[in-house]
């Protein structure tokens, strides 16, 4: 797999193998954060019921993109679009499952080798293709990856 800092020409992939276990993953994120309280003082509140919609909506109405970054990171951005309208989100997503499964690769029994995680479900999927066309609202928010502002944050969550 593929895993670069931001370059502006990263390897993006289309999520459409594993898009419901990609849900059920959102979906178990959204419910610790409301258990927790954690979406409560998120900076941006509302992207917690968008990724809320996505673990829920009709996968058919859902396109995922994904790309890569050190340490079991990733970028997704997600719509979801139905008859009444279009939620378009994207976040920093940290593997946990990946990234426990390297510190257990020695324990082939331990359940975490059991469980389905985004880096499963990014190599399930092919690259984009390098023509491939992109709405460009959705682009949009593919380009944000290169940002210094989600650089900044890949970057510290990938050194500390």
């Amino acid at each position: 797999m593929a895993q670069t800092m931001p370059t502006g020409k990263k390897e993006w992939r289309e999520i459409q193998k594993g898009k419901e276990s990609f849900q059920e993953i959102v979906k178990m994120l959204v419910e610790f954060d409301e258990r927790t309280g954690r979406h409560s003082y998120a900076p941006l509140k509302e992207c917690h019921y968008m990724r809320k919609a996505i673990s829920v909506g009709d996968p058919e109405n859902l396109l995922v993109m994904a790309c890569a970054y050190p340490s079991h990171l990733y970028y997704v951005t997600a719509r979801l679009s139905n008859q009444q309208g279009k939620v378009t989100t994207c976040w920093v997503h940290e593997d946990g499952v990946a990234a426990e499964r390297l510190d257990r690769k020695e324990e082939e029994s331990h359940p975490v080798h059991q469980i389905v995680c985004l880096t499963d479900i990014f190599q399930q999927n092919q690259k984009l293709q390098e023509n491939a066309k992109i709405d460009p609202d959705l682009k949009q928010y593919m380009d944000r990856a290169d940002s210094p502002e989600v650089f900044a944050a890949v970057d510290e969550r990938s050194t500390g």
